[in-house]
């Protein structure tokens, strides 16, 4: 009797094991971006939403530079598929920063006269960051998957990955005809905000003149990391008020750049001037 109790467990084991199993394999990319929806507002109080615009403060920290980092402010701005992010900093080599999507065209505006920061490039070189609304995530009301519709972005649940400690789903986002960077979404397993975009991109050696010039030169890896956190309700939806950009590039030396943002004044449904939309007007 004690042998077939014990198989009985087992078995009852099993069961709860293949049936956890068969639940999490069943889970499609449909599936995390609907429940990702459901965690920013119900689809009455985002309909509602016309325009979003958002505020708070801004440091720059140059990693492998060691300097002081640079304080100021940041504006986001959106209606529609129409977005704006802006900086103002107390430095006289990087006073600013602007990069704009007015619906049809991205602009990316000069920190110095003919001189963009490597954001401001890396940003122009992928416009479709800008176009599907992919920048700073649920800050804006452009983001790319209020409307997937629209995008047709083609999107891929590829497994889970830790972040922070917390498992995340990871979603693979490809932009219609194709993009030259790997953009990966990756969204809290348990509350489905959306924590974290990495664009990546792999660029071959260069070739020297002769084969002992090309051994010395190296492949560079390029990886921007949006991190969003302090999650909290602003006019009826859940937004985060901590969001951070990673910039890396390795290859020829490294080069590593921090954006810190803490966000603390929210609003929506606002008038917004005619030229908000334009980073060289501004």
């Amino acid at each position: 009797m004690p042998f077939i109790r014990s198989n009985k467990v087992l078995f009852l084991l099993f069961l709860l094991i293949f049936a956890f199993k068969s639940h999490a394999q069943k889970i499609k990319s449909e599936d995390v971006v609907a429940k990702h929806l459901d965690s920013i507002g119900t689809a009455e109080k985002r309909a509602s939403v016309k325009n979003q615009i958002v505020v708070g403060d801004a440091m720059v920290n140059f990693i492998t530079q060691k300097t002081a980092p640079l304080l100021g402010r940041i504006v986001l701005a959106s209606a529609g598929e129409k977005n704006f992010l802006g900086m103002k900093l107390g430095s006289v080599d990087y006073p600013s920063e602007r990069f704009s999507y007015d619906g049809k065209k991205g602009k990316v505006s000069f920190v110095r006269a003919g001189i963009r920061s490597v954001l401001g490039n890396f940003i122009l070189s992928n416009e479709s960051i800008l176009q599907e609304g992919l920048l700073a995530g649920t800050l804006s009301s452009s983001w790319a998957l209020l409307d997937t519709a629209s995008k047709k972005a083609k999107l891929s649940l590829s497994g889970t990955k830790k972040i922070g400690g917390k498992e995340a789903y990871v979603l693979n986002y490809l932009p219609k005809g194709g993009s030259d960077i790997d953009i990966n979404l990756y969204f809290d397993k348990e509350t489905f905000n959306h924590i974290r975009t990495e664009y990546k991109r792999i660029s071959s050696a260069g070739i020297g003149i002769t084969p002992d010039q090309s051994s010395r030169f190296n492949e560079s890896r390029l990886s921007l990391v949006e991190n969003f956190s302090d999650f909290r309700a602003e006019f009826g939806l859940t937004l985060p008020h901590s969001y951070r950009i990673l910039y890396t590039i390795t290859g020829q030396g490294t080069t590593e750049i921090e954006w810190t943002f803490k966000l603390n004044e929210f609003a929506f449904n606002q008038n917004l001037a005619a030229n908000t939309f334009d980073a060289e007007a501004n």
